[in-house]
C-alpha cells in the first residue's frame, strides 16, 4: 500500500512539474516570438529609412518649373529648394512676395487629369497639413531641415492665413503673411 501511494505521490508531482515546464515553455516560445518581431521591425524601419534618407537630395527649383503655364502670377522669390524622395516624389518649399488673390486664382484654374480626386477651388485651412510636413522633415530627415530653414519662419508670424488646393498630380499649400504679404508655398507629388 505504500508502494501504491508512493507511486501515486510520485505520478502526481512528475504531472505537476511537466504541466509547469510546459506552461513556462509556451511563455518562453510567445515571449520570443514577440521579441523577434519587435526586432525585426526595428530592422525593416531603419533600412527603409537608411534608403529613404540615401537617396533622397535637394536642388534649387522655380515655380515655372513644376507650372509650365504661363499664367503664373509675378512672384519675387526669396527661397526655393526642391526634396526629391524616392521613387520620383519631391516637396518644394518657396517663400515669394506676390499677390494673394491672383495666386489663389491661379491654383483654382490649374487643370487636372483627375478631377476626382482633386479640388474645384482654394480653400482655407488651419495649415494642418505644413504642420505635419515640417514635424516629418525634423523627425525623419533632420539633415534636409537646414536647407528649408526659411520656411519654419512660419511658426512665429502671429496674422497668417493657409490655404490648400490640390490639383493633381501636386497638393498645394499656402501659409499667408497677412501683414507683409509674403508666401509660403508648399508643394507636393501625389502619392499613387
Amino acid at each position: 500500500m505504500k508502494t501504491h501511494i508512493k507511486i501515486i505521490f510520485t505520478t502526481l508531482i512528475v504531472f505537476c512539474s511537466c504541466q509547469r515546464a510546459k506552461k513556462k515553455g509556451k511563455e518562453l516560445i510567445e515571449k520570443s516570438k514577440t521579441e523577434i518581431a519587435d526586432v525585426s521591425k526595428k530592422a525593416w524601419k531603419k533600412s527603409v529609412n537608411f534608403a529613404f534618407n540615401s537617396f533622397s537630395s535637394t536642388e534649387k527649383v522655380n515655380l515655372s518649373d513644376i507650372y509650365s503655364d504661363d499664367n503664373i502670377p509675378e512672384t519675387d522669390e526669396m527661397k526655393s529648394v526642391q526634396i526629391n524622395f524616392p521613387p520620383n516624389f519631391y516637396s518644394c518649399y518657396f517663400k515669394y512676395k506676390s499677390d494673394k488673390t491672383e495666386m489663389l486664382e491661379f491654383l483654382s484654374n490649374l487643370k487636372t487629369k483627375h478631377s476626382d480626386i482633386s479640388d474645384t477651388e482654394t480653400e482655407k485651412t488651419d495649415g494642418s497639413e505644413m504642420k505635419k510636413n515640417l514635424e516629418f522633415i525634423e523627425r525623419e530627415m533632420p539633415e534636409f531641415k537646414k536647407e528649408i530653414l526659411f520656411f519654419y519662419e512660419i511658426k512665429n508670424i502671429e496674422n497668417i492665413e493657409f490655404y490648400r488646393c490640390n490639383k493633381y498630380p501636386n497638393a498645394n499649400y499656402l501659409a499667408i503673411d497677412i501683414d507683409n504679404g509674403i508666401i509660403y508655398h508648399l508643394i507636393e507629388k501625389y502619392w499613387d
